[in-house]
């Protein structure tokens, strides 16, 4: 449980950081863009780690097949709405958004896997809650004064977006993990990923050009500080439940906040301080 704990708390650092790269990777070259190369440079250091762990796929079933679409389509809705949150709104507010993501893995574990809350943390659940939808009020109440002026709040459901898509995807990591193991499960993931993408692309015609030369550190930032992060929860939830493991990693909410406020100076209205320090309080109730 505590080894579950501990990789839960990697994992939550590791995107902190992240978080702030993903920014900057997408504000260099845009949101799709950005996504695109993070995802190959993951692909290529999971098939790195899978090969270090001695990590062979075996024969595949009908059920690994579903769940590998599962897994495509919410770690693609989840990523392209988290790089495109980031391209377009403040980390203050998207992050706590974001991070309700834990709720709703933790409420797929109950039914997927059968694991059970205390009274303490279906209380730290709801606090989470209320801590998302008071930002998310600021945020919308702030997009709409923006629109006045020409900005745009579009980022807004793109926040929420990303909490369905990673709350969605980290159950489907734990059901993945054993088949294809930590690191490997991180490859597949992303590949099932930009196969959905790359058609969309297309389609759609979004350029996937190679970046800049002053744009690839924080995308391959961006690429290291994601896999690393899904790896630590990947193993993380073969050591405790996902419902523990879950909050630990979304505690990446507090850390981001932080770092938003003390080093990019982004200084957060009373109602987001309000909302954040709820996200964090449930995140540790949850927890305990």
């Amino acid at each position: 449980m505590l080894a579950g704990m501990l990789l839960g708390l990697a994992a939550s650092a590791s995107w902190a950081l992240a978080n702030v790269v993903v920014q900057r990777a997408g504000r260099a070259v845009g949101a799709l863009q950005a996504l695109f190369w993070a995802q190959l440079v993951g692909i290529g250091l999971a098939l790195l780690g899978a090969t270090l762990f001695g990590e062979r796929p075996p024969p595949l079933t009908a059920g690994d097949g579903a769940w590998i679409a599962v897994a495509g389509v919410s770690g693609l809705l989840g990523y392209v709405c988290l790089f495109y949150a980031f391209e377009h709104g403040r980390l203050t507010l998207a992050v706590p958004i974001m991070s309700s993501w834990a709720v709703l893995s933790s409420a797929l574990s109950l039914v997927i896997f059968h694991e059970r809350l205390t009274v303490s943390q279906l209380l730290g659940s709801a606090t989470v809650i209320a801590g998302a939808v008071v930002v998310a009020r600021h945020a919308q109440s702030v997009g709409q004064a923006g629109s006045a002026g020409g900005g745009s709040k579009s980022w807004l459901p793109a926040a929420v977006g990303a909490a369905v898509g990673f709350g969605v995807l980290i159950p489907a990591m734990r059901r993945l993990s054993p088949v294809f193991g930590p690191a490997g499960t991180i490859g597949v993931v992303y590949a099932a990923d930009l196969a959905l993408a790359l058609p969309l692309a297309l389609a759609f015609r979004i350029g996937l050009v190679l970046p800049r030369r002053g744009a690839w550190l924080p995308i391959v930032l961006a690429g290291f500080l994601e896999t690393a992060g899904s790896v630590c929860i990947t193993l993380g939830v073969r050591q405790a439940p996902v419902a523990i493991v879950s909050p630990f990693a979304s505690l990446a909410a507090a850390f981001t906040v932080l770092y938003a406020w003390v080093i990019l100076g982004e200084r957060p209205a009373r109602g987001v301080l309000i909302g954040g320090a709820l996200v964090s309080a449930g995140v540790v109730v949850l927890a305990l």
